[in-house]
């Protein structure tokens, strides 16, 4: 039986045997630089094999095969272990020690240790392994491991102690979730091994599993490869071999060069024989490339090789260092600690750990973190114009970079990227304005699952994009109708864009681009003569697809040469003719011409003002041709020069207005038109509207014939009255000129009245009638059957107006009629007679044609109100009295149970 204890999780082994320990006090001690936390410990040394604990018991070794023996590689040559060697008593001979717990490298033939090569294909980690495993099974009783009892290097004051392993596919499959939840952090896994004697490199056959297993878990994790390599040129490869392995994996810790000599410093590494710069070197190489694909980089070495091999310190300047070294009990310091002076970030303090999860031994680590260093040195590498790149020094050891920059509306840094590598130490900031000036702070950090470390934020930097402004932008050559723009040629820029100013937008817009940094000149042509331009000219760089424009030159302004005066145009009146044109530059002054009955250009008026662009001439005949030129002159060496002639235009003066133009009223619904003979025209054309506001002409004739004087229009219905109106035309040279238009008016008939009534009230009579939109008013007629005639008896002149009080008692002697009539000056329209109209006793009833209406006591506004009646009430008409130009209207009714009597206006009721 063997005993098997484990107190504590974590179980160590070192030269004075295995410890068990149990704390049950803590307390702070300092001796000899170095600090540590000591656990109170009852300790029992264990030399040899206990008896009389039968409480604990393990099963027997017998049996007992660790995982790793389940592997096997090729070796060099591609044949396997197996059936390698034809005497099978190697195997044996080599299981039996393992077993036993008597392995010893020193001890094995050189067929055993070629056995094991071939059998393990070269892993220069099998030598340790089955120490390891023989080691484990000579003493399989293990104590737990008190990490209270290390003490760590005062170069560690202030810094976090992180517990965590290092593995390979030796330890066989691994359940990462009992590991984590052992309180281990992080894992070191190998990924990939150079062979100890053919060089050859290889994956490690389980780190697939291991790198998902502890990503899966949780941990922070880092990777090795076992190296042998022997120059830069293998170290870099061993790198690449590595990280390409790595691709799709998402790792935050090291990746690490496993720099040892193979077992009884044997091995192609070994036997090398590196100086101490050759091996510092070959170490440098690896994490240079490394970091050159933005992962961080650590060399693995135990204290004799950092000591007496390589320049650790050269190392550590800007690598991490993971010192193996495991150390025995110090009793004058009553703990353990390591003893190696340099610098270093990681240490593997035993090979003896247990951690759940894993079957059998397990190498252990610490890691010192603390938060990065500043910083420092953060400058604008370079500029462009949309973008800055920043640099910075390296801060060693760090996962990567975060990368600020000052958001000016809320005056505070924001994240924009980060960088992965502590090598990468720059960044490029995209997509930016012109010419703007930029705030940046950067920060290193490490990366790990529990949560990062951040270092301190950079001294901020201030950068501005790139600015280029063309310069001595200029017109250059002129010509009538061109201009040559040149400018200053700029250097790193793409082209250049022009821009012109459009004179009516009063903007610049795009003229043409001109590609190229030394093109410097550009022509633009189909210009008007003696005109001028305005240009701009700017720089654009073009990046990532994008135009990126810089800021305008100065304003070239040039002007055209004069040439012949342009876009001259002609208007006419039926007595002046108006010529205007495009004003020009570099001119003194015009000269106008018209042509005379010869049909020779004859001067007309020279303007001396050049700022004049236009002339009218005045007592022109109308009907008649007129054809006009402009000249413009300049002055050169003390003479005029004249420029070409213009184009010339030609108008035709208006026709004359047409004379005595008249309107008759032939029939009720029919005027005749006249007018006097025009000469030398081709017609005329007739207009309609009728005589009230708002009303719109209407042409009602085209008349083709200049002999024909009269026209007659019919069918015309509105009492209102018509306007009409008259223009002459003339047909010329495709263009049609029209005279000046003349107006006169016409009524019609009006219509025959209707319903004519006359009703009697005491002693008032009233004539009613139905209106007749438009007319002018109506006249009353009264037969007297005793004279036997009609005699007019009142004049309405009021059109709306529909009735009429009679101040006279009914008599049956009486007829009456009522007749329509319209007016135009003094010339009177009457329309025919209503049928006659006799006077008629009767009850009238009218109706209420407002809101509310006053019942008042007289027939007038001032007298009292008696009561109201609402919209729609019937009231009798009792009788009739007329008060200042206003009918009253006496009317008796019932409101409620009362009965009124009294007189509403005629206005706001109508009678039924």
């Amino acid at each position: 039986m063997f005993l098997y204890v484990k107190i504590q999780k974590r179980l160590f082994y070192n030269s004075k045997g295995f410890i068990f320990t149990y704390a049950y006090k803590t307390f702070s001690l300092k001796t000899n630089g170095r600090l540590f936390i000591l656990k109170k410990l009852v300790t029992t040394i264990l030399c040899g094999m206990l008896t009389g604990l039968a409480a604990f018991s393990m099963p027997k070794n017998a049996g007992h095969v660790s995982a790793q023996t389940a592997y096997t590689y090729q070796s060099q040559s591609g044949v396997s272990a197996s059936g390698s060697h034809t005497d099978s008593s190697y195997e044996d001979a080599i299981n039996t020690m393992v077993a036993n717990g008597t392995f010893d490298r020193s001890s094995l033939t050189d067929a055993q240790v070629a056995y094991i090569n071939q059998k393990y294909g070269e892993d220069p980690e099998a030598f340790s392994e089955l120490q390891k495993q023989s080691d484990y099974n000579s003493s399989p009783s293990l104590a737990a491991i008190n990490t209270g009892s290390y003490s760590h290097d005062s170069q560690f004051d202030g810094y976090d102690v992180i517990d965590g392993i290092d593995i390979s596919r030796w330890q066989g499959k691994i359940d990462w979730k009992k590991v984590k939840a052992d309180g281990v952090k992080f894992a070191i896994i190998r990924v990939a091994l150079r062979t100890t004697e053919s060089g050859v490199l290889e994956a490690d056959a389980l780190y697939k599993e291991n790198l998902q297993g502890a990503i899966d878990a949780g941990l922070d994790v880092g990777v090795y490869i076992y190296s042998q390599a022997i120059s830069t040129a293998e170290a870099k490869a061993e790198a690449d071999f590595t990280m390409n392995l790595l691709k799709g994996y998402d790792i935050n810790l090291p990746i690490v060069m496993d720099f040892e000599y193979y077992t009884g410093n044997t091995g192609r590494l070994a036997r090398a024989h590196l100086s101490v710069a050759q091996a510092t070197t070959i170490c440098n190489a690896f994490c240079k490339e490394v970091e050159s694909k933005n992962y961080t980089a650590m060399v693995y070495a135990n204290k004799s090789l950092l000591t007496n091999d390589v320049n650790s310190n050269a190392i550590a300047k800007n690598y991490q260092i993971w010192l193996a070294q495991y150390p025995g009990w110090d009793s004058a310091t009553g703990s353990i600690h390591a003893s190696f002076d340099g610098k270093y970030s990681y240490w593997q303090y035993t090979s003896s750990g247990s951690v759940d999860g894993i079957a059998g031994r397990v190498d252990m680590n610490f890691r010192y973190v603390k938060k990065p260093a500043a910083v420092k040195n953060l400058t604008r590498k370079t500029a462009s114009m949309l973008s800055i790149t920043l640099k910075w020094n390296k801060v060693p050891y760090a996962y990567g970079y975060q990368i600020y920059r000052l958001n000016k509306e809320t005056g505070k840094y924001e994240k924009i990227g980060k960088t992965t590598g502590a090598s990468k130490t720059t960044y490029i900031d995209k997509d930016l304005e012109i010419n703007t000036l930029y705030s940046y702070q950067v920060r290193a950090y490490y990366k790990l699952k529990d949560g990062n470390y951040y270092g301190a934020y950079s001294t901020p930097v201030h950068a501005t994009t790139q600015k280029k402004t063309v310069t001595n932008a200029a017109v250059s050559k002129k010509a009538e109708t061109s201009l040559t723009i040149t400018w200053d040629a700029q250097t790193e820029v793409s082209g250049y864009r022009i821009s012109r100013l459009n004179a009516s937008t009063g903007k610049y817009e795009t003229a043409a681009y001109v590609e190229g940094a030394s093109s410097n000149t550009w022509k633009d042509t189909d210009l008007n003569c003696g005109t001028s331009y305005s240009y701009k000219v700017r720089a654009y760089y073009v990046e990532d697809g994008k135009k990126a424009y810089f800021d305008y030159s100065n304003v070239a302004t040039g002007n055209t040469k004069p040439g012949k005066v342009s876009d001259v145009t002609v208007s006419a009146t039926k007595n002046s003719a108006t010529i205007r044109w495009n004003p020009q530059v570099n001119v003194s002054g015009y000269k106008i011409y018209v042509k005379n009955d010869a049909n020779k250009w004859s001067h007309l008026k020279t303007i001396k003002n050049k700022n004049t662009t236009s002339f009218t001439h005045t007592g022109l005949t109308g009907n008649k041709e007129y054809t006009y030129s402009v000249i413009a002159y300049y002055t050169k060496s003390g003479k005029n020069t004249n420029t070409d002639r213009s184009d010339s235009v030609t108008v035709l003066t208006k026709p004359a207005a047409v004379k005595n133009f008249k309107a008759e009223t032939i029939k009720a619904d029919t005027v005749k038109l006249t007018w006097k003979k025009e000469s030398n025209i081709d017609g005329y054309r007739l207009y309609v509207k009728e005589d009230v506001a708002g009303s719109s002409w209407t042409k009602i004739a085209t008349i083709t014939s200049a002999k024909t004087t009269t026209f007659t229009q019919s069918g015309l219905t509105s009492n209102n009255g018509y306007k009409f109106q008259i223009k002459s035309y003339r047909k010329y040279n495709g263009k049609t000129y029209t005279g000046e238009s003349v107006t006169t008016s016409a009524k019609v008939i009006p219509q025959k009245v209707t319903n004519v009534k006359v009703k009697s009230y005491g002693s008032k009579q009233l004539l009613s009638w139905e209106p007749i939109k438009g007319v002018n008013g109506y006249y009353i007629y009264r037969y007297d059957t005793k004279a036997k005639k009609y005699k007019k008896i009142k004049t309405i002149n009021n059109g709306t107006q529909f009735i009429y009080c009679i101040n006279a008692k009914a008599s049956s002697k009486y007829k009456y009629h009522v007749t329509a009539f319209n007016k135009i000056g003094k010339t009177v329209y009457k329309g025919k007679r209503s049928a006659a109209a006799s006077t008629v006793k009767t009850t009238q009833k009218v109706k209420v044609a407002c809101g509310v209406l006053n019942v008042r006591k007289g027939a007038n506004t001032s007298s009292k109100i008696l009561t109201t009646v609402t919209n729609g009430k019937t009231l009798t008409v009792k009788g009739i009295r007329t008060s200042r130009g206003t009918n009253w209207y006496k009317v008796s009714f019932k409101k409620g149970r009362k009965s009124y009597t009294g007189y509403v206006s005629a206005d706001y009721v109508n009678l039924k």
